[in-house]
C-alpha cells in the first residue's frame, strides 16, 4: 500500500502540452531520436522536447534541430542516469514525459499522460509497453510493476491492460511530475545503465502515487544497434548483478537486504560464479555510501 506523505497544491493543475516536457535520451541514434521528436511534433506542435546525446561526434546541425523544434544538449560521457537528469533540469515543464529513442507512439499517448495528473496524488505515471516480438497473453488483466520488501522479485509485464498502482514504471515510456524529480534527486547516477527507473520508482513511490495507464500506450521497436555502449553489451550480466547490489543497498533496510543478497548470489553462481563478487562489492559501496550523498547530484 502506498504511503502518501508528500502532498501538492489542493488545486487540481490544468495541464497542458505548454506545461509538459519530453525528454529523449539517446546514444549512437540520433536520427532515431530526431524522428522520434518529429513524429511527436505532427501530434503536439507546442510540446517541449528535449534530446539528450551522449558522446556523439556528429551531431545535427542547426537547421534540423530548428526544423524539429527541439533543445539538445551532449554529454562528454555515456551515462543514462544522467542523460536523463540533464534533461529533465533543463524541462520548463511541470510534467516531464521520458521516452526511448526507438519506440513509437499513439496520437493520444501523451495527452492520456497528462489526463492522470488531474489527481493531486499522482506523482508519476507508468505507460503500456508493446515490444517487438513480445508474445501478448490473451490475458492481459494482470499486476504490472510490482516488487516485494526484499527486493528478489520484480514484476513487469508492462503490456497489462490494467489500471493500476505501481512500484516502478517500464522506462522507455514514463513520466514524473518534475516537482518529484526534485525531491526525490532524480535518477542516480550510479546506475549508469538497467535498474535507473526500477530505483527511481521505488523510491518515488515511497511517497507519491505512480500510476499504471493502459492507454499511455508506446511500441517498444528495440533498434538493433546503439543505446547501450559495446562494453557494457558484452558485460550485461555483470552489470546487472552490480546494479542488484546497489539497488539493495539502498532500498532494502539491513539486515533484511542480507537475505536478498544470498538468495541472489545463489542466482549469480548459476550464471557465473565471479559474478557474485560484482554483487557482494556494489552492495558494500552502497552500504558505505554517506547518508546526505543519497540525495544524488
Amino acid at each position: 500500500m502506498i504511503n502518501i506523505k508528500y502532498q501538492f497544491n489542493n488545486k487540481i493543475p490544468n495541464l497542458n502540452m505548454t506545461s509538459t516536457s519530453v525528454v529523449i535520451p539517446t546514444f549512437g541514434r540520433i536520427k532515431l531520436a530526431l524522428n522520434l521528436a518529429r513524429s511527436i511534433r505532427s501530434f503536439h506542435h507546442d510540446i517541449e522536447i528535449i534530446i539528450v546525446d551522449q558522446e556523439n561526434q556528429n551531431p545535427p546541425d542547426g537547421k534540423t534541430l530548428s526544423d524539429t523544434g527541439v533543445r539538445y544538449y551532449n554529454l562528454d560521457k555515456a551515462n543514462t542516469s544522467v542523460a536523463k537528469n540533464t534533461g529533465w533540469r533543463q524541462a520548463r515543464g511541470e510534467v516531464v514525459i521520458f521516452f526511448d529513442d526507438d519506440i513509437e507512439i499513439a496520437q493520444n499517448t501523451i495527452k492520456t499522460h497528462l489526463d492522470c495528473y488531474s489527481d493531486k496524488d499522482v506523482v508519476g505515471v507508468a505507460g503500456r509497453v508493446i515490444v517487438d516480438h513480445e508474445s501478448v497473453p490473451s490475458d492481459t488483466d494482470v499486476l504490472t510493476g510490482k516488487t516485494n520488501f526484499l527486493g528478489t522479485k520484480f514484476v513487469y509485464r508492462f503490456w497489462s491492460t490494467q489500471r493500476q498502482t505501481v512500484d516502478f514504471p517500464y522506462g522507455c515510456n514514463m513520466s514524473f511530475r518534475k516537482a518529484i524529480l526534485e525531491k526525490v534527486g532524480g535518477f542516480d547516477p550510479g546506475f549508469p545503465k538497467i535498474f535507473e527507473e526500477v530505483d527511481l520508482g521505488v523510491r518515488v513511490s515511497k511517497i507519491g502515487k505512480i500510476v499504471f495507464e493502459p492507454e499511455t500506450l508506446a511500441f517498444h521497436h528495440k533498434a538493433g544497434g546503439g543505446g547501450i555502449r559495446p562494453e557494457e553489451k558484452a558485460n550485461k550480466q555483470r552489470l546487472i548483478f552490480q546494479n542488484y547490489g546497489r539497488y539493495l543497498a539502498k532500498n532494502v533496510p539491513f539486515p533484511f537486504s542480507l537475505v536478498s543478497l544470498f538468495i541472489r548470489s545463489i542466482t549469480a553462481a548459476k550464471i557465473n560464479i565471479c559474478l557474485i563478487g560484482h554483487l557482494w562489492k556494489n552492495y558494500l559501496l552502497g552500504l558505505r555510501r554517506p547518508r546526505r550523498s543519497r540525495r544524488l547530484e
